[in-house]
C-alpha cells in the first residue's frame, strides 16, 4: 500500500518545491520507492532532480495534447522518479483546472496504476488552483496532507487566517538566532502544538546552492543542517505512515 503525501505553502514563496524534492530524495535514501508529482504550472520541480530547464513535457501538457500522462515521467535513479507538470501558459493551466473540476477523481483513478511501482507518491501543490489541490487532498484521500510555513510574521498571519485548516504544519527557514523567529516559534509551539510537526527546517545557505547545482539537498550537501532536518522529517513521515496504516488495519 503506497502513501500519498502533499505539500502546499500557506502562501507563495515558502519553499514547497525545494522541500518536496529534498524529502523525496531522503525517503529514497531510506530504501523507499518514490514518485514526485508536480501539480504547479511553475514547472520547477524537475530542476531539483536534474531535468534540463528547457524540458517542456509533463502530465498536464500530455492531457492538453491528448498524450499519455505516464510517458511524461522521468526516472532520476532506480526507485526515484519525477512527473513534471509540463510547460503551459496561464490559459492552458486554467483549462487543466477546469478539467479537474469536471473530473475530480482523476488522480484517485490513477493511484492503482502507481501503487505497484511506488511506496510514496508525493505532490507539489499550487497556491491558486483549488481543483488541483482538491483532486489530491480530498478525492485521492491523501494520507499525509501537509502545509509549509516560513517562521515569519506574514506566514504567522496566514496561519491565523486559516486556523480551521486541519492539515499538519511544517515550519521552514527557521533561524533561532533571529529574535522574532525565536518568539514566533515559541508562540506556534503554544498555539499550534497539535498541528506543528516536531521537526522544523532550519535556514541554510546551502539550500539555494543545491538548486543551482540541479540536485536535491541531500545529494548536494548531505552534511548540511537543513539536510539533517530533512532526514529527520523523512523518519517522521515513515513512522506516521506506518502508524496510520496500522490504525486503518485495526479500524
Amino acid at each position: 500500500m503506497n502513501t500519498l503525501l502533499s505539500l502546499q505553502g500557506v502562501h507563495g514563496g515558502t519553499g514547497v518545491t525545494t522541500v518536496l524534492a529534498a524529502l523525496g530524495q531522503a525517503l529514497h535514501a531510506q530504501g523507499q520507492r518514490v514518485l514526485l508529482v508536480e501539480c504547479s504550472p511553475d514547472q520547477m520541480l524537475g530542476l531539483h532532480l536534474g531535468l534540463p530547464a528547457k524540458e517542456a513535457g509533463g502530465w498536464a501538457r500530455a492531457q492538453l495534447d491528448g498524450g499519455d500522462w505516464r510517458a511524461a515521467a522521468f526516472a532520476c535513479a532506480p526507485g526515484l522518479a519525477v512527473l513534471p507538470y509540463g510547460r503551459v501558459d496561464d490559459a492552458e493551466a486554467l483549462q487543466v483546472e477546469q478539467w479537474l473540476q469536471a473530473a475530480p477523481a482523476t488522480w484517485a483513478d490513477r493511484m492503482p496504476l502507481l501503487a505497484p511501482q511506488f511506496d510514496w507518491v508525493m505532490f507539489d501543490l499550487p497556491q491558486r488552483l483549488p481543483a488541483h489541490v482538491a483532486a489530491i487532498n480530498q478525492h485521492a484521500a491523501c494520507t499525509l496532507p501537509l502545509r509549509l510555513a516560513c517562521v515569519d510574521p506574514a506566514n504567522h498571519v496566514a496561519l491565523q487566517r486559516h486556523s480551521a485548516d486541519a492539515r499538519r504544519v511544517l515550519a521552514n527557514r527557521y533561524d533561532p538566532a533571529v529574535p522574532v523567529q525565536r518568539d514566533l516559534m515559541q508562540l506556534w509551539l503554544h498555539s499550534h502544538a497539535a498541528r506543528l510537526l516536531p521537526q522544523p527546517l532550519h535556514e541554510d545557505a546551502r539550500v539555494p546552492a543545491a538548486l543551482a547545482s540541479k540536485q536535491p539537498l541531500g545529494r548536494y550537501a548531505a552534511d548540511s543542517l537543513a539536510a539533517a532536518d530533512i532526514d529527520g522529517l523523512a523518519l517522521w513521515c515513515l513512522a506516521e505512515s506506518a502508524r496510520r496504516q496500522a490504525e486503518g488495519a485495526h479500524g
